[in-house]
């Protein structure tokens, strides 16, 4: 087993308690280490207390456990189909959660993402995801440019703009 694929667990004062938390082994983003810290500290999945380290997959099979386990199946047959698939799809996506997260922000709330499959594992474990992408809403000549849109649909929009019309040559000299 590789140093990439196991997590140091630390532990901390919280709420007046002893609480687990998991350690980052390389540098860059892991929504998956943000995820079951944030469960950790909730209460919403433990970890015993003697382990020093965590691997990938056993921390895959935690947190998926917890996922299956908060979403217990609907009443609605009708409904039961799709929820199931839900499950399913964010079980899936899980593991890629170890690399990084590819979100699409919207600019005008904490809380306006474009919806992506890695979006909805947050959603299913009761995860709130902010971000602080804001413009002032007083600065009224970039609120006109960025209106509603997406971060993706701004540098899509600013990659196919047309180049600038190149300036006037200047004038003979006499």
């Amino acid at each position: 087993m590789s140093d990439e694929n196991v997590y140091r667990i630390k532990h901390v004062w919280f709420n007046k308690k002893s609480v687990p938390i998991l350690l980052q082994n390389l540098n860059g983003p892991c929504p998956l280490l943000a995820i079951s810290n944030v469960l950790l500290l909730q209460g919403k999945i433990t970890i015993h207390s003697d382990l020093a380290f965590i691997d990938f997959s056993q921390l895959i099979q935690l947190v998926g456990e917890h996922l299956v386990e908060s979403n217990p199946p609907h009443q609605d047959p009708s409904y039961q189909a799709n929820q199931q698939q839900q499950i399913a799809d964010a079980l899936s996506v899980l593991p890629k959660l170890g690399r990084g997260l590819d979100v699409n922000v919207r600019f005008q709330k904490v809380t306006d993402f474009e919806y992506t499959d890695e979006l909805s594992v947050f959603d299913m474990l009761g995860v709130n995801l902010r971000h602080g992408w804001l413009y002032d809403p007083q600065d009224t000549r970039t609120a006109s440019v960025v209106q509603n849109k997406s971060y993706n649909e701004l540098v899509c929009a600013l990659v196919s703009e047309d180049p600038p019309a190149a300036p006037p040559p200047p004038p003979p000299l006499p």
